[in-house]
């Protein structure tokens, strides 16, 4: 089997390693282990983009409150993420000027501010679950 591609190509041009994710609690690790020339049985495995797995983010709204600071030119300015859309997985931010924007997952990460742990999760998840099903009932099951 010939595994000559720009799939290999792009592949063998990242460096392997173990990288930390700013935030998460996981990892990314680039690289495989090295794989013996007798194996003959090729299992193709499905692949996720990076812009595909942040585009599903399903709990987008988890982040709709969460205080934002972002430097412009000189100044620091703060704000608060306001909705997340899920259909472009695009999120609103409001600013104290007034100004607002709508960010990628991986910009938005670089302007987060540390979460207020005193708040339960419960009542995160809990806001959210009312907030849809109120969305539910003001469109009539459309949301």
């Amino acid at each position: 089997m010939d595994f000559s591609g720009k799939e290999n190509d792009v592949e063998e041009s990242l460096p392997p390693g173990v990288f930390d994710i700013p935030g998460e609690p996981a990892v990314v690790i680039n690289g495989l282990p090295p794989i013996s020339s007798n194996a003959d049985t090729f299992l193709p495995c499905p692949v996720v983009t990076d812009a595909e797995s942040h585009k599903n983010i399903d709990f987008g709204q988890l982040f709709e409150g969460r205080e934002v600071c972002k430097l412009f030119e000189d100044k620091y300015y703060n704000g608060k993420v306001t909705k997340f859309d899920e259909e472009t997985g695009w999120f609103r931010l409001q600013y104290e000027d007034g100004d607002d924007e709508d960010l990628e997952w991986h910009e938005l990460e670089e302007v987060l501010q540390p979460l207020d742990i005193n708040i339960p999760l419960e009542e995160v998840v809990t806001k959210i679950i009312k907030k849809k099903q109120s969305s539910i009932e003001k469109f009539g099951g459309r949301t």
